[in-house]
């Protein structure tokens, strides 16, 4: 059972590599299907979630934190779908955010720029210098969003387990390839492996249930899971909102437990401070 996330340049062929090795698989495939699970789930819409993971981050995001809700909602649909195994993940910063899964098989799927403006230019219908503009502008867009949420080069090669360069290989040849490198002892799940990416699936939902929830996406609150009992921490004003807080992570499926160590601290008026 493996995981294979893949980061791709704008017309490298990675979503088509990516589709074509879980059909080969019999994986389960995701793309913009993370967005659109995201939106179902969370209430978020698609254009605001894909502006979180795709797009070059604005001002406004980088002296605040609006972008927390959106890429909240898209992380736990991520991390649920590596917790189900044999799944192929395209985009949306799967290799950076499953960094801490060892056994997922991280893939970087490009090619020449030259060449990528050509094939947006014979499939869109553009003209050559609009083509390579567009391309040009994808690659510091996504650079700049990668940076901005994992503090990382998007372009590292040291990022990833394998790099293929799609203007020397076929689809067909990479799927090959991805095949190959999957056979290798390190990107199978154990059983304990597949328990931690589990128990990170479930705090990533519980992180995000709290946020989509209009009486505690403003608290600051710190979310743990062990072999499916989540422990939540941090402070209430009241104690009703103590029992909805542990109310809400417990509704979520696969949540064996739930410690809520939460601690009511009314708000002190303003004329006490």
């Amino acid at each position: 059972m493996s995981i294979v996330a893949i980061s791709q340049t704008l017309g490298s062929l990675g979503d088509e590599v990516g589709r074509e090795l879980a059909r080969t698989l019999s994986y389960e495939f995701a793309d913009r299907e993370i967005i659109f699970q995201a939106a179902e789930r969370f209430g978020e819409g698609v254009t605001e979630l894909q502006h979180a993971t795709e797009e070059k981050p604005t001002l406004w995001e980088r002296f605040t934190e609006a972008k927390e809700p959106y890429l909240t909602d898209v992380e736990a649909i991520i991390w649920e779908m590596a917790a189900r195994d044999n799944v192929v993940l395209v985009g949306r910063g799967a290799p950076f955010l499953l960094r801490a899964v060892p056994y997922a098989l991280r893939v970087r799927v490009t090619a020449p720029e030259s060449l990528r403006a050509k094939r947006l230019e014979n499939q869109e219908g553009l003209a050559t210098d609009a083509a390579r503009d567009i391309v040009r502008q994808s690659d510091r867009d996504r650079a700049a969003r990668v940076k901005f949420l994992y503090q990382v080069g998007w372009d590292n090669a040291l990022l990833y387990d394998l790099v293929l360069n799609t203007e020397r290989l076929a689809v067909t040849e990479g799927v090959r390839m991805i095949q190959h490198a999957l056979q290798n002892q390190r990107f199978q799940a154990t059983s304990e492996s597949r328990a931690q990416v589990k128990d990170l699936s479930l705090t990533a939902s519980a992180k995000a249930a709290l946020l989509a929830d209009p009486r505690t996406g403003q608290l600051v609150l710190s979310l743990t899971c062990e072999k499916g009992y989540l422990s939540v921490g941090g402070k209430v004003e009241r104690e009703e909102l103590r029992q909805v807080v542990e109310e809400i992570v417990r509704a979520i499926p696969g949540v064996t437990g739930v410690e809520n160590a939460t601690v009511v601290a009314p708000r002190l008026p303003a004329s006490a401070v």
